[in-house]
This record gives structure tokens, sequence and C-alpha cells, in this order.
């Protein structure tokens, strides 16, 4: 499978490149994502903005997240970020990090003992862990 095209924005343009590079993709200014110059389908958060102690803010503004089918976050702690908030006003279909959170175990789970994880427990864990 994959994407049509796959763009990559950093707080710092030199590491975004050298990713994009790295991945065979697109470097682009996050402040053209901020100001919406630059759209796409998906939006993937991968950055601490939204986390302890910035959970007040969000990596991009309520406006430029208009026309996002889907935006992931990666942070899971708040659960749902200003930036998941916004998404979902805006229409968006919204992930959380801890989908990310709990596939990663899976996975871990299923090289490790080599059978199929209890990925319903292991998300109730994880939320039972972060509610207290």
């Amino acid at each position: 499978r994959g994407a049509a095209k796959v763009l990559v924005a950093n707080r710092n343009f030199d590491r975004a490149v050298a990713l994009a590079k790295d991945v065979g993709c697109e470097a682009v200014a996050l402040e053209d994502v901020r100001s919406g110059v630059v759209r796409g389908s998906v939006l993937c958060n991968t950055t601490s903005v939204g986390m302890h102690p910035f959970q007040d803010l969000s990596p991009v503004p309520a406006a430029a997240l208009k026309g996002y089918d889907l935006v992931f976050d990666a942070i899971y702690t708040p659960m749902e970020t200003v930036l998941l908030k916004d998404a979902a006003a805006a229409g968006a279909i919204t992930v959380s990090g801890l989908e990310m959170f709990v596939g990663q175990a899976a996975v871990q789970f299923k090289l490790f003992f080599g059978k199929e994880p209890p990925v319903d427990l292991m998300r109730q864990s994880v939320l039972d862990s972060l509610s207290q």
C-alpha cells in the first residue's frame, strides 16, 4: 500500500530535510503546515507539543485543520490533546497516541511470545494505568 505523497515538517527545517531524504519523501516548512499553505488528507503529530507541560498548546492551529480526513497525535497523555479536539471540531477522524502505544506493545508481545496478543486487555490496562 502506501501514500500518494508523504511530506515531513519539523520545528527544525534541516532535520525535516534529513528525515525526508532518509525515507524518500519531501520536506516542507512547518510554518507552511501551520498556516494552511500545505494541506493533506492525514496529519500526524509526533512532537511533544500538547503533552505536559505544553498540554494547552497545539502544533497546528485549528484554522489549518480544515480539510484533513484524519489527524493522529502520538501523545497519549492527555488522551485528547488540543490538536485532536480541534481536528474533531473540524470534522476529522482523530486517533490518539494510545493506539500507537498499544499497537507497538502488541507487536512486541507477538515477537516475544509467538502468539496473538490480548489487545483489548492491553488497551484496558493502559487506560486503567493512565486514570490513576
